[in-house]
């Protein structure tokens, strides 16, 4: 009989993360028998039929359940879903499920619950002459958003994203292109700052030395890099992300002093 009620199975599962989620989930139980026995361990879904993967709701998560590490050896039988084992009289035994995510997607941030049940039934029986054992499986999703920009060096990354990217020569009037790549499991905020408020500034420079002014438009909507911008943007759940184009043109140049000319734009992008 189970003497140990499962615990939480929990699976904590970063959509972006590189490695696999994996979670555990422990119980106990003991043989009650006079004799060495065979018992088989059952883990039902819904329709309480035996499994040992699943698709977790509608986050197009997909996971599987294993035999973990225990007391005694959880062997697989030829039903998914079903483990058999080896049972002395009197002895109780601490035994474990394991959880891995088999097909990643981009769950919702959040927390995804499904009720499964644990039997444990005489060896090759269909079904338990005693109730079973509800188990709370629990995807848990934290809030994540994360930012690339093509054109610059590196991978997707998370908060504040400052790269170089060189434009090359620049004339009046002329633009220049790069793309966010943005992707996120929750509504998100996308933030951009002018270090000069929309000016190239001479570098070494007086404060008041020559600047030359450019604009930025950001998905073919212009900013106003005078002031600090600020968008909310709720993205399709995709791994891929969606592509941004962010154009910078400068404006009138004119006559300046020689020299570089720079400003330091910063772009988070977080979740809120």
């Amino acid at each position: 009989m189970v003497v140990e009620q499962p615990s939480v199975l929990r699976l904590d599962y970063d959509p972006f993360a590189s490695a696999p989620a994996a979670g555990r989930m422990n119980f106990s139980i003991e043989s009650r028998s006079a004799e060495r026995c065979a018992m088989d361990i059952a883990l039902l879904g819904p329709d309480r039929l035996p499994l040992d993967e699943t698709e977790v709701g509608d986050t197009g998560v997909r996971v599987r359940f294993n035999a973990g590490a225990g007391d005694t050896a959880m062997a697989a039988t030829a039903t998914p879903g079903i483990w058999r084992i080896q049972l002395d009289p009197g002895k109780r035994y601490r035994l474990s499920l394991e959880v891995v995510a088999i097909r990643d997607a981009v769950a919702e941030a959040g927390e995804h619950s499904q009720t499964l049940e644990m039997e444990l039934r005489d060896s090759g029986a269909i079904s338990s002459s005693h109730a079973g054992n509800p188990v709370t499986f629990k995807l848990v999703s934290p809030p994540r958003a994360q930012m690339n920009i093509a054109g610059a060096a590196g991978a997707f990354g998370q908060g504040a994203a400052v790269s170089r990217v060189d434009f090359g020569e620049m004339t009046a009037n002329e633009a220049r292109r790069v793309f966010l790549q943005v992707r996120a499991n929750t509504i998100s905020r996308l933030t951009i700052d002018s270090a000069n408020r929309g000016f190239l500034k001479l570098e070494n420079g007086s404060p008041a030395a020559d600047s030359i002014g450019y604009y930025a438009i950001l998905n073919g909507i212009e900013i106003d890099l005078r002031q600090h911008y600020d968008a909310m943007f709720d993205l399709p759940r995709t791994l891929a992300g969606s592509s941004l184009p962010f154009d910078l043109r400068l404006g009138e140049v004119g006559a300046h002093v020689a020299g570089t000319y720079s400003d330091l734009i910063t772009i988070e992008f977080s979740p809120l």
